[in-house]
């Protein structure tokens, strides 16, 4: 596993592995379970430095074949630093540090580090504390010692992880943060509640209606480097029920948690006629942004993939592969930040799901929907979703005979195999 990624269901995957799991135009299944999610994870981090600590070199290994193929097709995952000391690694302390090392002399320092033995080592212990800080702790003590053990963890879209019990009581989950058509101006909500909207580590905005799922690889570390004193790890369990079932409050669903509406759901059905062409013009000519979806664009915020509802791009960073996409919420929500004096806006300004290193400086624009000839199609078959139009497209091409072929050269060998 390279850059381990964890869907809302708990289950880890590579980053590239979980991307190309994901559908273009609606909601995406972990290949594990099928559970539905939308949103693209970033890299978890605990896991992630677990991975370079425990296995060093096989690690450096898969790190550096990641690199090389990305460089070929120029669109880079996300690089959470691992934190560790080249010099610490090599014994050379004139090595360079992390970030300012070359991911090609990282790898190499890297292979060559030595793998942590030992389970009561503090290297691995520091690895799996909650995002949160005990309030009841001195305030003088250095962070990681204000910080407990991660208790039945949950990863966060943004890769950080916070106990199942702190995610319940200081996330704010809610679906009545959200206005119907899913958008919402965080003025609107922020300062409404005393649970935190944001994630405590890195401050990147909650998504979704209820906390992740329990995180099964990551519980079972926890349960072997991260028992506090007094605690019996073993007798932590994981509810294996739902999130959203131990919480009915919370159980609704959400806008981006709902099936696709009508792309047009908010114009007035008028009868189809004349042209295809026609047709296409009637139905596409007066979307809303609102409900637009944006195909196999994804938001570089949170990741919401794709995008539902208005959509913001960076004038700067379209020259990337990947370009630098938000949808409303984070757009708000980072438009929100550059107004509030007290909020640290280097730190909330999200760089990118692909490392395009965005910046607060850089130009946003809104970008205008283009319908397209899917979106022309879902509209017209509302009863089916935009996989299964593929699928009998694809179907219908297979059946259509090749150039040159008669007709009905097809239907003898039928008659034939029938009569057998």
């Amino acid at each position: 596993m390279c850059k381990p990624a964890v869907p809302r269901c708990g289950h880890a995957g590579c980053f590239w592995c979980v991307h190309r799991a994901m559908d273009h135009f609606g909601a995406s299944a972990c290949p594990t379970c099928r559970q539905p999610f939308e949103h693209l994870p970033d890299v978890c981090v605990p896991l992630h430095r677990f991975l370079a600590r425990a296995f060093p070199a096989e690690y450096a290994r898969r790190l550096r074949e990641t690199h090389e193929e990305e460089e070929t097709k120029e669109c880079f995952s996300p690089s959470p630093a691992l934190d560790l000391d080249l010099g610490e690694l090599t014994d050379k302390k004139e090595e360079e540090d992390e970030k300012n090392a070359s991911p090609l002399a990282f790898f190499d320092a890297l292979e060559r580090a030595p793998a942590v033995q030992s389970v009561d080592d503090p290297k691995l212990q520091r690895l799996f504390l909650c995002g949160f800080q005990d309030d009841q702790v001195e305030s003088s003590l250095d962070e990681k010692k204000r910080r407990h053990a991660l208790r039945e963890p949950v990863v966060l879209t943004c890769g950080h992880a916070v106990c199942a019990s702190c995610a319940r009581s200081r996330l704010d989950f809610r679906e009545d943060r959200f206005f119907d058509d899913g958008c919402v101006a965080p003025s609107e909500y922020l300062g409404r509640t005393s649970m935190r909207t944001r994630c405590p580590v890195c401050d990147a905005r909650v998504v979704g209606n209820a906390p992740p799922t329990v995180c099964l690889p990551l519980h079972e570390l926890t349960r072997a480097f991260a028992s506090d004193d007094g605690d019996d790890a073993a007798a932590v369990t994981i509810e294996k029920s739902d999130s959203a079932n131990a919480n009915p409050e919370r159980a609704r669903v959400s806008f981006a948690s709902s099936p696709s509406p009508p792309i047009a759901a908010s114009v007035e059905r008028r009868p189809a006629n004349g042209t295809l062409a026609e047709r296409f013009l009637q139905v596409t000519g007066a979307m809303s942004p609102e409900a637009f979806v944006h195909h196999a664009v994804g938001c570089d915020g949170c990741g919401a993939y794709p995008i539902r509802g208005r959509r913001f791009a960076c004038a700067d960073c379209s020259s990337t592969a990947m370009g630098f996409d938000l949808c409303a919420l984070c757009h708000e929500s980072t438009r929100a930040d550059e107004g509030d004096e007290t909020s640290d806006k280097n730190k909330n300004t999200p760089r990118g799901r692909f490392n395009q290193n965005h910046t607060k400086e850089h130009a946003m624009h809104e970008v205008t929907p283009v319908p397209t000839v899917m979106h022309f199609l879902t509209n017209m078959h509302p009863d089916l979703t935009p996989a299964q139009i593929l699928d009998l497209a694809a179907r219908g091409h297979r059946a259509e005979p090749e150039d040159g072929d008669a007709i009905g050269t097809e239907e003898a060998p039928t008659e034939e195999r029938s009569r057998h």
